[in-house]
């Protein structure tokens, strides 16, 4: 018996000795299987073409050795099968879309052109997409014509001045203010009117309690806001920023006999029918003074209590019926009422 060495030269076989012989049966090996695989049949659609799929890769067998024997590496063959391999345009047709292909995140490109972009699709940024709230342009021509108006303060707008800009008085403040009118009920009731549009509680103490009579309801369609006394009011409730209180003192042609305490938002209004010397101390206790058109004697009282100069007390009388002066800190201000349509249609037309 011969067999191949290493060089692939045959040689015979040494007799093997007895005791060196096998004891167990022969076994004969199974039949190799088919290397060849039956082609498979395929059958072509006319309404599509068919599309080539590529083969699946094989992994490499391991590398043997010249001693293996030969119907093991039969064995161990890859199979070979008969399907064609796949075109270029196969893959690109089933490749993973680039970067490029994702849909737009909707923020801006980032800096660095179209590498950069690629790259920061890639890695993961760490923020979320921007909000599109919108945004408005403006022409440069357009812009310069934009100016900002100054503020007019916070209070209660008694009127507009000859700027048409609006006069606010603090008549509500965290500490107590008087204010004293010079004029008739008309101007008494429209401060009184726009005081309500502040959230305010009045009470009225007056010795013409009809002329005050149902005023509240019809100004605020509720019975609680204004309440009128025809003596001393007694102590009142606290005041707040929401809701402050307000006292009219409408006795004629002086103010309240005893000078009443005020606490925090909570205000007092006295109104002088006409003007003699009995009521030049409410004028002088006053911290704002306002004045409807006055007569001659009335203009020198006020000019000589409050200190305003010489062509003030000629322009006091000569106001009309829809105008009022402002004193404030000795400084006179004269301002045209605006009455609104409401205010007309409670209140009236201007009158003293």
């Amino acid at each position: 018996m011969t067999y191949p060495d290493r060089d692939g030269a045959w040689r015979p076989r040494p007799a093997q000795r007895p005791e060196e012989e096998t004891t167990q049966p022969f076994q004969a090996l199974p039949p190799p299987p088919s290397i060849f695989a039956p082609p498979p049949v395929a059958v072509p659609r006319p309404e599509a073409p068919v599309v080539p799929v590529a083969a699946e890769p094989v992994a490499p067998a391991p590398q043997e050795t010249e001693t293996a024997d030969p119907v093991a590496r039969r064995l161990a063959a890859p199979a070979v099968t008969s399907a064609p391999l796949a075109a270029p345009s196969a893959l690109a047709a089933v490749a993973v879309p680039s970067v490029t292909d994702r849909p737009d995140s909707g923020g801006p490109p980032p800096e660095g052109g179209a590498e950069a972009a690629a790259d920061a699709g890639v890695r993961p940024s760490g923020r979320m997409h921007r909000l599109h709230a919108g945004r408005h342009t403006i022409s440069r021509a357009t812009l310069k014509r934009i100016t900002v108006a100054p503020s007019t303060g916070a209070g209660l707008i008694i009127g507009r001045d000859r700027q048409h800009a609006a006069v606010p008085l603090r008549l509500f403040t965290p500490e107590p203010v008087r204010v004293t009118l010079v004029g008739g009920v008309w101007a008494a009731q429209l401060v009184v009117f726009r005081a309500f549009s502040m959230g305010a509680r009045v009470t009225v103490v007056t010795d013409e309690p009809h002329a005050w009579a149902g005023f509240g309801e019809r100004a605020t369609g509720q019975h609680n806001r204004l309440r009128v006394l025809n003596g001393p009011p007694g102590p009142g409730g606290t005041g707040t920023a929401q809701a402050p209180m307000l006292t009219v003192y409408d006795l004629g042609m002086t103010g309240p006999a005893a000078t009443t305490p005020l606490g925090p938002w909570r205000s007092q209004l006295t109104v002088l029918r006409q003007l003699d010397r009995s009521g030049v101390p409410a004028l002088q206790d006053a911290q704002v003074v306002l004045l409807q058109r006055l007569g001659g004697d009335e203009a020198a009282l006020v000019s000589a209590a409050l200190r305003l100069r010489p062509h003030s007390s000629q322009f006091l009388q000569f106001m009309a019926d829809d105008m009022m002066a402002l004193i404030d800190e000795g400084t006179d201000r004269y301002l045209f009422l605006a009455q609104t349509e409401a205010e007309q249609r409670e209140v009236g037309a201007p009158r003293r």
